[in-house]
C-alpha cells in the first residue's frame, strides 16, 4: 500500500494553490498522541471486506477485555481499537496471533502521527515451536541465530532462573507474510547438521501450494502451472 501511494504521488502534479504548504507545527497534538498510546491498529488479512459489527463482536468475545473497547473502521479491513485500560492492550498484544474466521489479524502499535493508509502490517507475530534441537541449544543464546535465519525474534519462552529442558524451543517471531512459511531449518551444531522442524501455533489460513499466508489456493499464482493430476504430490505443505 505504501509503495503504491508513493508511485501514485510520483505521477501526481499540483497547481500553485494546491502546493501551498499548511503548517501544523503550532497545533497542539500532545493529547491525541497520548491517546494513541492506548490504541492498536489492525488489519484482517483477507481479500474481502468484513463488516465492522461482525468482527467487532467476535474479537470482543475472544479478547474478553476488562474495560471498554472502541472500534473505528479505517477502510480496507483496517481498523483502530481504543482501550479503556492499557493493561488490556498489553495483554492482547502478548496473545498474538489472533484469527478471524481462520484469517490472520495483524496488530501494531500506533503513535497517532502516521496516516493509516501508510501503516504496514507485515511482518506479523507467530508462535513457533522448534523441535529436535539439542537440549543444550534450548536457551536465549539461540535467539541471535534464529533472528538471522527465520525473522526477528520477539520473545523466547524460557525461564532464565530455572531453565527446563523440554521437547521443543518456544519462540515468537515476526514472520514476513509475503514469503513462504518456513517448514524448518538445517542447523549446524558441533560438526553435525540437524534438521530443526517448525510447528506453528494458531497458524492462519495459508496456501498449501506456495505456503504464503496472504491468499488461499484458489488465488495462488502457481495454481495455473499444474502439470499433473495428483494435486497432493505438488503440495509441499499440509496440516
Amino acid at each position: 500500500m505504501a509503495e503504491d501511494l508513493q508511485e501514485m504521488w510520483g505521477k501526481f502534479s499540483l497547481n500553485k494553490d494546491e502546493n501551498s504548504r499548511v503548517s501544523l507545527e503550532d497545533v497542539e497534538i500532545a493529547p491525541m498522541v497520548h491517546r494513541g498510546k492506548i490504541c492498536l491498529v489492525g488489519k484482517i488479512m483477507v481479500d474481502r471486506i468484513v463488516p465492522k459489527e461482525f468482527f467487532r463482536a467476535l474479537l470482543i468475545q475472544a479478547w474478553r477485555p476488562m474495560g471498554e473497547v472502541f472500534f473505528k473502521v479505517l477502510g480496507g479491513n483496517r481498523f483502530i481499537v481504543e482501550f479503556e485500560y492499557e493493561w488490556d492492550k498489553s495483554r492482547i498484544m502478548e496473545g498474538r496471533p489472533w484469527l478471524f474466521d481462520g484469517n490472520l489479524i495483524s496488530l501494531t502499535e500506533y503513535n497517532g502521527l502516521m496516516p493509516p493508509a501508510e501503516m504496514i502490517f507485515d511482518p506479523a507475530s507467530l508462535g513457533i515451536r522448534m523441535y529436535t534441537l539439542p537440549l543444550a541449544c534450548m536457551g536465549r543464546e539461540t535467539e541471535q541465530k534464529i533472528d538471522s535465519s527465520v525473522g526477528k525474534v520477539e520473545d523466547v519462552y524460557v525461564n532464565d532462573d530455572d531453565p527446563r529442558w523440554g521437547e521443543f524451543l518456544h519462540v515468537k517471531v515476526a514472520v514476513e507474510l509475503l514469503k513462504p512459511l518456513a517448514r524448518g531449518r538445517m542447523m549446524h551444531v558441533h560438526n553435525r547438521s540437524i534438521w530443526i522442524a517448525f510447528k506453528y501455533e494458531k497458524l492462519p489460513k495459508f496456501c498449501y501450494r506456495c505456503s504464503v499466508i496472504m491468499h488461499g489456493r484458489l488465488r495462488c499464482v502457481r495454481s495455473g502451472s499444474r502439470r499433473t493430476s495428483n494435486v497432493e504430490d505438488e503440495q509441499p505443505y499440509g496440516p
